[in-house]
């Protein structure tokens, strides 16, 4: 999956949960779309963060119809 190691410095991040809901699918599909590259995130304390920026720009795009 696509990490970070550096401290997350973007301005507006969500939990996986939230992503999921966002977008209107399952968790384990936000975990695939990290891995594929679409969506950017990075682990934290053992959790995953989605940029919210990333997200907006995913839902947009068109790509879940």
């Amino acid at each position: 999956m696509h990490t970070s190691k550096q401290h997350i410095e973007w301005k507006t991040v969500v939990s996986v949960p939230e992503a999921a809901h966002f977008l209107g699918v399952g968790r384990k599909v936000i975990y695939q779309l990290i891995d594929f590259g679409e969506l950017r995130a990075a682990r934290q304390r053992g959790k995953w963060f989605v940029e919210e920026d990333s997200m907006v720009a995913f839902r947009e795009s068109g790509k879940l119809t």
